[in-house]
This record gives structure tokens, sequence and C-alpha cells, in this order.
């Protein structure tokens, strides 16, 4: 089984993280029921909250 690299693995997620973080935003402000654009708000709150993790974790790394 071919390893893959800590570095390119953490990029690949950051990235996905920030979509998803851009998605669940954009959702939550074009979305008209108030009780789901708080969810989506809630979602795109906790991805930026992983997101920052995961840079924190890039930034460690040589």
């Amino acid at each position: 089984m071919e390893t893959l690299n800590v570095k390119t693995a953490l990029r690949s997620t950051l990235t996905q993280k920030q979509e998803l973080v851009r998605d669940y935003q954009t959702f939550a402000d074009k979305i008209n029921d108030p009780s789901i654009a708080k969810m989506y708000k809630h979602f795109a709150e906790a991805e930026a909250l992983h997101a920052t993790q995961i840079k924190d974790k890039l930034d460690t790394i040589d």
C-alpha cells in the first residue's frame, strides 16, 4: 500500500475545508429559512475551526 505524504494530505484537506466554509456560508446567506440558514452558519464555523487547526499543524511541519 502506498503511503500518503502528510503535508500533501493536510494541504488537500485544508483546501476541502476552505471550500466547505465558502459553500456553507453561501448557503446560509441565500437560504430564506432561518433555522436552515443558522444550521449552515454553524457548519461554516465548524469547518473554519477545522481549517485553522489543519493550518496550524501544517505550520509546524518542516
